[in-house]
Formats: C-alpha cells, sequence, structure tokens
C-alpha cells in the first residue's frame, strides 16, 4: 500500500488553508459592508446637532477602497456572473435591506458600479 507523500498532505493542508482564509476575509469584509450600510440608516434617523459658532467644519469621510469593494463584490456574486442578484445579496443583512437603492437601473441586479457607487454615497458625511 502506497502511503500519502507530505507534499501532498501539505499541499492539501495549505489549500484547505488558504480556502478558510478567504473565507474569513470575505466575512470579514461583508461584516464590514453591513456595518457600514446600517450606519448609513443611523444617521438618516439621527437628528443633526444645532450649530455651535466654536464647532469645527466636518472632515469629508473617505470613501472605501476600490480593492476592498472588489473582493467584497466578489465574494457575494457566488454564481461568478459579474452581478449580484436579489438572492446572492440575501445573504448580507445590509446590503439586501438597501438593494432596491442601489439597483439604479432596476434590473433585479447590483453591478460592481451599482454596488461601489452604494457603497460610497453611504460613506457621506
Amino acid at each position: 500500500m502506497k502511503q500519502p507523500t507530505t507534499t501532498t498532505t501539505s499541499a492539501k493542508t495549505l489549500s484547505s488553508l488558504k480556502r478558510t482564509r478567504m473565507l474569513m476575509l470575505g466575512s470579514l469584509l461583508a461584516l464590514g459592508t453591513v456595518a457600514a450600510l446600517l450606519a448609513t440608516q443611523a444617521q438618516a434617523q439621527t437628528a443633526e446637532p444645532a450649530a455651535t459658532p466654536t464647532a469645527a467644519p466636518a472632515q469629508p469621510v473617505a470613501a472605501y477602497d476600490a480593492k476592498d469593494l472588489e473582493r467584497a463584490f466578489k465574494f457575494m456574486d457566488k454564481t461568478g456572473d459579474g452581478k449580484v442578484s436579489r438572492d446572492e445579496a440575501s445573504n448580507f443583512r445590509g446590503v439586501s435591506k438597501h438593494f432596491d437603492e442601489a439597483d439604479v437601473n432596476k434590473d433585479n441586479f447590483l453591478s460592481p458600479e451599482e454596488f461601489n457607487n452604494a457603497m460610497n454615497r453611504s460613506r457621506q458625511p
């Protein structure tokens, strides 16, 4: 009986670790996306404080990094067709909740551009 080589076992273990790491990174990115979308809603519901003469002007909020948004989009796009369906978005509460707002062309899919625009609009002060 032939014993598996250490190289084969190591390659399988490495592949499994990479898959686990990608899943964890994708999950963290998805959680960040959801948190940002929820923060947008909370900000919309919060009354704006009265301006005081000593208040410093608000600093603009930086947009999300394009690579992070691309990774999040690819993580949600389970079919790999370059668009996120309502069903694919249903696994991400914040995305599914704001799906109709983000789907500008109303084709029931989010393109990478629609997703990026929606996410960066959520970062506006």
